[in-house]
């Protein structure tokens, strides 16, 4: 059973829906045609969160409303979906709250064993009486489905990511799309790793981030570096002495990947980016780490190998993959370890605001 507070000001309150499966949640200022076709998404018997996401951001990505929405599992499983933006909050019975500020887009999670949701505008809730909702819309800035919270008890604050290092092998990280995050229950412990092997403990945070572009097709033909191929494991690899798109001693225009803050990453050699990248796996490569607060770059997320005058870029199987955005036609999103070669002025995305493009960077000298 679904319950809401009724709004002091109705015609300044948000939109509640209740349905089948889902819970939503919408900030005031939603025109009613994009009510009615998130209500019919919600409806439809082989709807996904996905489904629900695609309404909300057929308006564009940087005009998207406040929301939260909540998928209940019709599998078996006792995980609810959530997707939370801006100033909306969802949060659980058992005091976990997932906040959607400071998101780019929104976070997305799943919640294991919610035995009670509120979804709300604002991190306080409404308070007073509860009406019964069955299905249906109706202005609200309050949402709740599930066992009543207890009279008088605040939900926690947010739980963030621990640092680095803090949690054990075997520790379920967050698994959302951007920002704050929540941390499941531990799962049974991993196997041991073999001696030498690096872990990353904190798991990246899932981004369905193929409603911003189409995916890189396995039928797209790409001519690789002979290095680079699966069967050329006797082709000598680059090493730090390799310089690429000259020859040794001369001095041509050279490229680069420009990243944020003005940082400069000259193309001399293979370069391996990602949030904490281990030199050890990529030997002969220029190892860049890149910020990823929010944990939505993998560890290791990106190779880039020049070849001539065009960048040869693979995904080194990471969570999120990249957007690579070429200076014309449409964007691709690169991952399960695909490739593609792009030309120079490609914007290369790999999420978390981090963004890196080919360029040209003055004259290389040979090191």
């Amino acid at each position: 059973m679904f319950r809401y507070p009724t709004p002091t000001l109705a015609a300044e309150a948000g939109y509640a829906i209740a349905g089948d499966r889902f819970a939503i949640l919408l900030g005031s200022g939603v025109g009613e045609g994009v009510i009615a076709r998130l209500w019919n998404a919600a409806a439809a018997e082989t709807a996904v969160l996905e489904d629900v996401l695609s309404v909300l951001v057929a308006g564009g990505i940087h005009d998207l409303p406040d929301f939260a929405v909540a998928e209940f599992p019709d599998d078996g499983s006792d995980a609810v979906r959530v997707a939370v933006r801006g100033r909306a909050v969802v949060e659980t019975s058992d005091r976990t709250r997932v906040s959607g500020a400071d998101a780019r887009t929104w976070i997305e999670t799943a919640l294991a064993g919610a035995v009670g949701i509120r979804l709300a505008l604002g991190a306080e809730p409404a308070g007073g009486d509860l009406l019964p909702l069955g299905l249906g819309v109706t202005r609200a800035d309050e949402l709740s489905w599930g066992r009543p919270f207890p009279a008088g008890r605040e939900p926690s604050a947010d739980v963030t990511p621990a640092a680095e290092g803090d949690a054990p092998p075997g520790t379920a990280a967050p698994v959302t799309v951007a920002i704050p995050t929540v941390t499941p229950p531990v799962s049974p412990p991993a196997p041991a790793p073999v001696r030498g092997e690096e872990i990353d403990v904190l798991q990246t945070i899932s981004v369905d981030r193929s409603l911003f572009a189409r995916p890189f097709g396995d039928d797209e033909e790409l001519e690789l570096p002979d290095f680079l191929r699966e069967d050329a494991a006797a082709t000598e690899a680059p090493d730090d002495r390799t310089l690429y798109a000259s020859r040794r001693g001369s001095a041509p225009t050279g490229y680069a990947l420009r990243l944020p803050g003005g940082r400069t990453v000259p193309l001399d050699r293979p370069v391996v980016l990602g949030r904490s990248p281990r030199p050890a796996r990529h030997p002969g490569a220029r190892i860049e780490p890149v910020p990823s607060p929010r944990k939505e770059i993998s560890g290791t997320h990106l190779e880039a190998v020049l070849d001539g005058d065009t960048l040869v870029v693979r995904d080194l199987d990471s969570t999120n993959g990249t957007i690579v955005r070429p200076p014309t036609g449409a964007a691709a999103l690169l991952r399960g370890g695909a490739a593609s070669r792009v030309p120079l002025g490609t914007e290369l995305d790999l999420g978390d605001g981090v963004t890196a493009v080919f360029d040209t960077a003055g004259p290389l000298t040979a090191g």
